[in-house]
């Protein structure tokens, strides 16, 4: 079987370095590895329950416990790993301990005494390869489809729970997973950055927000909208939340720091007339196995990448925009970006962008 694009990236990392293999157990790893398998049982874990052991000189084994090894072998093993199966009443972590004994591993969780080297694969799996570009063109349709989709069936009266009832079974019916779901209304969304929702009822306002993944991939977006006509004040906030947003995403080239990309950041939010509102909620990053592959502060250390997606997600009380894009040729994709909803032409300094606005119902 021919090497995936991720596998031979994963090699070639590791004949650069001094290990003799890599270990990885993060579900996210092994969907980023496989583009196809999933290692999970129990879906609110970090890591799965099997790991895929990369050894120097490319060769892959699949090790799962007598629980599920014979299910992993035949229908979670793309890659066409040698399986190896460890007895349930073993724990995985002596048997990996035995195996690495007199050589040397890395792995993306310490497992065995390992050194951890989740930071260097975050970096490499950042670049997307064309599948999973494909695939984020997908899921940020049927994500975006889906949550406009309920914003607009919503109605006063109803609870935050039951718009967020249905917002998780469409997910589901589609498969994505639902990992991140919010649902304000009214005052929750002046009090609130994160409106977990509750059992409040709906009766002017409401913002619904989803952290989707599939293929292990993530999608990030924000909707708002108004059962009436929003306030003066909402749509003065909402438009210079808008004008940051824009001027993140068209801001972005290849080779920035961080650093220099806040350092203009705060400065947006300082002429918007709020200089201290991005300390009240984490203003995004880059994305793609991870809700975020790291939340970018001010003092973070790195640079953007053309060939990576970000979700970027600036607030001022009461009003966020967030979407899920794609930074390629200097250029950025709203993957989250319908005709079906509506959006403002914004322009910038660094050129114009279409940003979702406030629907009023």
């Amino acid at each position: 079987m021919s090497e995936s694009n991720n596998r031979a990236r994963l090699r070639a990392w590791l004949l650069d370095t001094a290990y003799d293999g890599v270990i990885l157990g993060r579900r996210d790893n092994f969907k980023w590895l496989t583009q196809e398998n999933e290692n999970a049982v129990v879906t609110n874990t970090e890591v799965g329950m099997a790991f895929l052991i990369m050894e120097r000189d490319g060769e892959l084994k699949l090790v799962a416990d007598s629980s599920d090894s014979l299910r992993m072998e035949r229908e979670q093993n793309v890659l066409g790993a040698e399986a190896v199966l460890v007895p349930w009443y073993e724990t995985m972590e002596h048997f990996l301990a035995s195996y690495c004994e007199g050589k040397r591993y890395g792995s993306d969780t310490g497992v065995a005494h390992t050194p951890c080297i989740q930071e260097e694969l975050v970096a490499i799996r950042l670049l997307l390869n064309e599948t999973e570009v494909k695939r984020y063109r997908e899921i940020g349709q049927e994500c975006a489809e889906i949550v406009e989709g309920i914003v607009k069936d919503a109605k006063p009266g109803q609870t935050e729970w039951e718009v967020a009832a249905k917002l998780k079974a469409r997910c589901i019916l589609q498969g994505i997973s639902p990992d991140c779901v919010l649902v304000g209304s009214d005052e929750r969304i002046l009090d609130y950055r994160h409106p977990v929702p509750s059992d409040k009822v709906i009766r002017d306002s409401l913002m619904v927000v989803l952290g989707g993944e599939k293929y292990g991939l993530n999608i990030s977006m924000t909707r708002m909208a108004y059962f009436r006509e929003a306030s003066k004040e909402i749509r003065s906030r909402m438009e210079k939340t808008q004008y940051i947003f824009a001027c993140m995403q068209n801001m972005m080239r290849d080779g920035m720091e961080y650093r220099e990309y806040w350092e203009m950041l705060k400065k947006l939010y300082q002429e918007a007339g709020y200089p201290e509102e991005w300390k009240m909620h984490h203003q995004g990053g880059p994305t793609g196995y991870g809700c975020r592959e790291l939340i970018v502060k001010p003092t973070e250390e790195g640079v953007l990448r053309d060939g990576t997606a970000y979700a970027w997600n600036p607030t001022i009380q009461g009003t966020k925009c967030e979407e899920t894009t794609y930074l390629k040729d200097g250029r950025v994709e709203i993957f989250t970006k319908t005709g079906g909803w509506p959006r403002r032409s914004v322009g910038t300094p660094y050129g114009e962008l279409s940003v979702a606005d406030i629907l009023i119902l």
